[in-house]
């Protein structure tokens, strides 16, 4: 009996599934970008679905998060990512893993929020800006309506043609200084490594310096070419980051990770913590050196 149940789910996949799917991973699928797999992608769903560990918090499973933490640091170290933004014992940075890069952004956007707010006072939220370019993932203006930024406050920045399509620090400069004056609060840009549209890369260090001066969270998205930074020859595109306050790529492109696997890195922690965590009893933890997701 188990045999022919088997018999007939497969048939109803060969025959009425795999027709209507957008086979991401054919060779002949130049749309988007890749979601590829491997065969240690494979073996590691298999684990993980034996194991099946619910790792909300670090009791729920220790070995979860403890191995999330090391494996952060290897990738940070792969890529070469400041110590800033490492787990590292004396450091205040490290590295958390997310579904998709949509979802990193809108971390990061709560956590610049509520950072700032913390100074200003939550009635300024009206005034908060966020600069990004044309360019930039349709992800941050989703984040923003449901972070409560206002729609008029979102600018977006020129690029500059000779650097195809990258954001220009001079717009940046210009934006600031205007929005500054009429008594607004420039809180977060957010710059691409590989914008989904051209593939376009930001001048990080010239924007990170801005933001550095005008107290913005820099929020730099390598969702699409992050990974392939890890070669040296296409290192320098990540030159700068040492300036950001978060940096994430997407493991599920071009790093033979199954679909869906976002890297982030923060600055500080705590921002994530104080911004996201709950009080619930049964979140709680023993040890109170854990901190709480």
């Amino acid at each position: 009996m188990p045999t022919i149940s088997c018999f007939i789910i497969n048939a109803d996949i060969r025959d009425k599934i795999i027709p209507g799917v957008t086979h991401w991973q054919s060779p002949e699928y130049f749309a988007y970008y890749p979601s590829n797999s491997s065969i240690a992608g494979f073996l590691g769903e298999m684990l993980s679905a034996v194991v099946n560990v619910v790792g909300f918090s670090w009791i729920t499973s220790p070995a979860a998060t403890e191995l999330e933490t090391i494996v952060m640091d290897w990738l940070g170290k792969a890529l070469k990512l400041p110590d800033a933004l490492l787990s590292t014992i004396l450091g205040h940075g490290g590295g958390v893993i997310q579904g998709t890069a949509s979802e990193v952004v809108l971390v990061v956007l709560l956590a610049a929020r509520d950072k700032i707010l913390r100074k200003v006072g939550k009635d300024t939220i009206r005034k908060l800006v966020v600069y990004c370019s044309y360019q930039t993932h349709a992800s941050l203006q989703k984040a923003c309506k449901i972070g409560g930024i206002y729609p008029e406050n979102i600018r977006i920045l020129e690029t500059d043609s000779s650097t195809e399509y990258a954001i220009s620090p001079e717009s940046l400069t210009k934006e600031i200084s205007q929005d500054i004056a009429l008594g607004l609060i420039p809180f977060f840009l957010c710059a691409t490594v590989g914008t989904t549209s051209s593939a376009a890369v930001d001048p990080l260090l010239a924007l990170g310096k801005i933001s550095q001066s005008n107290g913005l969270w820099f929020h730099v998205d390598a969702a699409y070419a992050g990974s392939t930074c890890i070669c040296p020859e296409f290192r320098p595109y990540l030159d700068g980051v040492e300036e950001a306050d978060s940096f994430n790529k997407n493991a599920h492109k071009f790093f033979l990770t199954n679909f869906d696997c976002s890297a982030l890195w923060v600055k500080e922690r705590h921002a994530l913590i104080q911004s996201l965590s709950t009080r619930a009893e049964y979140l709680e933890n023993k040890d109170p050196t854990r901190f709480r997701y």
